[in-house]
């Protein structure tokens, strides 16, 4: 699996700790829900990223660049630009990664990778951050709040996941998540856009001539 499908289908047990007064939950909880509030708001979303994949069985990090345009709901494109060119669209309907170097492109039903315990979910506008996860730890720092949470299906793959917002508004800059085998995925956006047109177009993905086609969707 490439490193950006790991990502997507990642991004996509709460143990009490210590005993915490009411206000400080309650404060945690007035900033979850406000970053909750602002992507709530947000229609469309672009940015550059980049990404950085630890993986723990070959014990390397990988690094990866591109952009991303999000247009609610549930429909995404995520384009790798270096080292390894890859293209990854969703349209709500169908999934499909799409890999230059060796001409194959795999389609997959949408279904199949939003499920309620994927960070892909809330970002393509499909889920609310506490009815997927809990709110383990929210730090307040300088400029960012850091918000880490655990999902609530015992089942998951993900272990963790880490959202970091900007202090002044609480856009989301920052996505961490953390597997059950030890592998750790960093994305950090930059030169963000909020809530400009995204054409329909963008999400349709046309197969290149002598690309080989992997189609995992249901015969009709």
């Amino acid at each position: 699996m490439k490193r950006s499908a790991n990502f997507f289908l990642l991004l996509f047990i709460f143990i009490l700790g210590p005993y915490y007064p009411a206000s400080a939950i309650n404060s945690e909880q007035t900033i979850v829900n406000a970053i909750q509030k602002n992507y709530q708001s947000v229609r469309t979303f672009q940015a550059e990223f980049e990404q950085k994949s630890f993986v723990n069985m070959i014990n390397r990090t990988e690094i990866a660049q591109g952009n991303v345009q999000i247009k609610k709901p549930g429909k995404m494109k995520w384009v790798y630009n270096d080292p390894d060119p890859q293209v990854l669209i969703s349209n709500q309907k169908n999934l499909w990664l799409y890999s230059l170097e060796d001409k194959q492109a795999t389609k997959m039903p949408v279904e199949s990778v939003y499920s309620s315990n994927t960070p892909a979910l809330f970002l393509a506008g499909e889920g609310i951050l506490t009815n997927i996860f809990n709110v383990t730890e929210v730090i307040t720092g300088k400029n960012i709040y850091t918000v880490t949470l655990s999902p609530k299906e015992a089942k998951s793959d993900l272990n963790r996941l880490i959202l970091r917002a900007n202090k002044n508004n609480y856009q989301i800059i920052g996505v961490t998540v953390y597997d059950d085998l030890g592998n750790k995925t960093q994305i950090k956006f930059k030169n963000i856009r909020i809530n400009e047109q995204i054409a329909e177009s963008i999400f349709d993905f046309k197969v290149p001539a002598g690309v080989e086609i992997q189609d995992f969707t249901p015969n009709p």
